[in-house]
């Protein structure tokens, strides 16, 4: 019955778990991970059940002494430790369900590799129960040398085979992850794209097989001279690391797999999250890398404790010798342990959450009931910001026994290299705390510094952001608006102004053509009556008159657009009233031509005196 349980149990629970994996588990890289793990168990749980079972069935009389319950419970010991070797291989190695394997191994390492597994776990459970038996019986030294022996020379001869089957892989482990999601294989006599395109294999797995290989070769040498207690040490530590290793690799990728689909916003539980508490889909993301970081790094832990433990140690041994380790890591006078790390994470996490909820609260749901503008709400929003991060990271170091005093004491003495090295930086932080708090320039308002003119977009604390008029923007040290002149354009709602020059002929009757421009102004929707257009003539020039007319229209940014309409309707309305602008004064230069010296020159003659004769 043991072993028919054994056999029918672990084929039928592994048949069932195949059929309700994809209709049970979420898809994706979850379902693979948790397949392998319940796997595992399962193989454990049905092993070690049947070993129990065994045992109890020749025990029913109650014939068993203190010597025989002692090798009743290492049998079932070593039973359940080759159940978890052979379920962990047959896990990872996937042989007959490349779409399931969670390591990149082609089909066909996969199928070589496949039998070591089950000689590994034969070997060790074996060695296990005759080492028990010895003790029980009372062997001789020479038997325990010959079992210690061959024991070695049996799982180096195994680890010798499968690194070999490694070594004429090429590239050892591929990444054959595109075939593995959807379950394709290569078709027959065909290449698959796994194993022609392999990747370099990663450094650790290269240093863990040359690891294997140097204690595969140093375990054969101190057999053949002598040390064979040293040998079987030996033996049983690589078997010990392979196993922590594999276990670990799978720890690594269900946590992996696990933060991916509840945390992240690509799986369900995180989608509903981004859906109905508004959680950005790039915080969810990021929550879920370093929660799996987290347990990347616990995994580590226990997993230097596993390694440091002897050959075969349970798992709550693990946990105990990992409760046990001294915690403190001291550092000058301050001491950090694990509970107060974990303590002020969790400090920082909740504190930066509560800050963003309640920096949405007060823009969503606050604001809008109220009369502030929405630069004022911005500032309030950014400062709120700073204020409750430097209180966060401040609680935090007190979490780690860092005092406020101490902090004090650092930033005093960084005070002269902050003013040296960090001067503009400082300079504008305190002018972005001054614009944010006088509000000269806001958001929205329209700004000339200097070359730039646009719309202020973000007032920051260190830089204001100016979209221009192409929609790029120019981010502006906050120092500029403290220390240069600015023109704001906007500032208290001032109106803008329309201004037109227009010249005319000097014949040109000067007061129908006031009463034509005026007439313009006046009857354009955009300017405004209070103040009154204006229509001056502003002098005469060249034979020009010179007509200058001032509107007003409601805000800036609608002078532009008025100021062409005007131009259309003066245009029209003169052309009509037959009269016209003076074209713009032209200027003609002739072109010099130098003196030559040797040039046809006007000549004036100049009649000379003549002589008398002598008479």
């Amino acid at each position: 019955g043991a072993v028919l349980l054994a056999v029918a149990g672990t084929w039928l629970a592994e048949r069932v778990l195949v059929r309700l994996a994809p209709a049970r588990l979420p898809a994706g890289r979850l379902r693979r991970s948790l397949l392998a793990s319940t796997s595992v168990l399962v193989y454990v749980l049905i092993i070690g059940m049947a070993a129990q079972l065994a045992w109890t069935g020749l025990e029913v009389d109650g014939n068993f002494n203190d010597r025989l319950r002692a090798l009743a419970q290492a049998t079932v010991r070593q039973a359940v430790f080759a159940a978890f070797i052979v379920g962990l291989g047959h896990a990872l190695l996937a042989r007959k369900r490349s779409s399931w394997r969670l390591p990149g191994l082609s089909d066909e390492l996969a199928r070589r590799l496949s039998p070591y597994p089950w000689s590994v776990a034969i070997v060790a459970s074996a060695s296990g129960v005759v080492n028990e038996v010895n003790g029980i019986v009372g062997a001789s030294l020479a038997a325990e040398v010959t079992v210690h022996a061959a024991t070695a020379l049996l799982l180096s001869a195994i680890v010798a085979l499968a690194l070999r089957h490694l070594r004429a892989s090429p590239g050892g482990p591929v990444a054959a992850d595109a075939a593995q999601q959807d379950g394709s294989h290569a078709a027959d006599g065909a290449q698959s794209p796994a194993s022609a395109d392999a990747p370099p294999r990663p450094i650790w797995v290269g240093l863990l097989v040359a690891a294997a290989g140097v204690a595969t070769l140093a375990t054969v040498l101190l057999v053949v001279f002598g040390y064979v207690a040293l040998a079987g040490t030996l033996t049983r530590q690589m078997l010990w690391t392979g196993v922590v290793f594999a276990t670990t690799y799978l720890l690594f990728q269900l946590a992996d797999d696990v933060c991916e689909a509840v945390l992240s916003s690509k799986g369900g539980f995180g989608e509903r999250l981004h859906k109905g508490l508004g959680i950005d889909a790039k915080l969810l993301d990021q929550s879920a890398v370093l929660v799996s970081g987290v347990l990347r790094v616990a995994l580590f832990f226990y997993m230097v404790i596993a390694l440091m433990a002897p050959f075969g140690t349970g798992l709550d041994e693990v946990f105990r010798r990992g409760s046990t380790v001294d915690h403190s890591l001291k550092v000058g006078d301050i001491t950090l342990a694990p509970q107060a790390l974990l303590t002020a994470l969790a400090v920082v996490v909740a504190g930066l959450v509560m800050i963003r909820v309640l920096k949405r609260w007060l823009s969503d749901r606050y604001f809008p009931n109220t009369s502030l503008e929405p630069g004022m709400r911005s500032s309030i929003v950014t400062l709120l910001g700073y204020v409750g991060g430097v209180l966060v990271i401040a609680v935090a170091l007190a979490g780690l026994g860092i005092s406020v005093e101490r902090i004090a004491w650092v930033a005093s003495a960084l005070s002269v290299g902050i003013g040296f090295g960090l001067q503009a930086i400082v300079q504008n932080f305190i002018s972005g705390l001054i614009l944010l708090a006088e509000r000269p320039v806001k958001v929205g308002d329209w700004v000339v510094l200097g070359e730039t003119e646009g719309d202020v977009r973000r007032v920051n604390v260190r830089a204001t952001e100016i979209q221009l008029g192409d929609r790029s923007t120019v981010i502006v040290p906050n120092s500029e608006f403290i220390t240069k002149t600015v023109r704001n354009m906007t500032l208290a709602g001032a109106p803008g102004r329309v201004l037109l020059r227009l010249p005319a002929p000097l014949d040109t009757d000067a007061a129908r053509m006031r009463d034509l421009i005026l007439k313009a102004f006046e009857e354009h929707e955009g300017v405004l009556d209070n103040p009154e257009p204006i229509v001056q003539l502003e002098g005469i020039l060249n034979g020009t008159l010179t007509f200058l007319a001032i509107g007003y229209v409601s805000n800036p940014r609608n002078a532009g657009g008025v100021r062409s309409d005007l131009l259309f309707t003066i245009l029209a309305a003169l052309r009509d009233a037959g009269l016209a602008l003076s074209p713009p004064a032209t200027t003609a230069v002739a072109p010099y031509a130098p003196v030559s010296a040797q040039g046809p020159l006007s000549t004036v003659s100049v009649p000379q005196p003549q002589q008398g004769a002598p008479g």
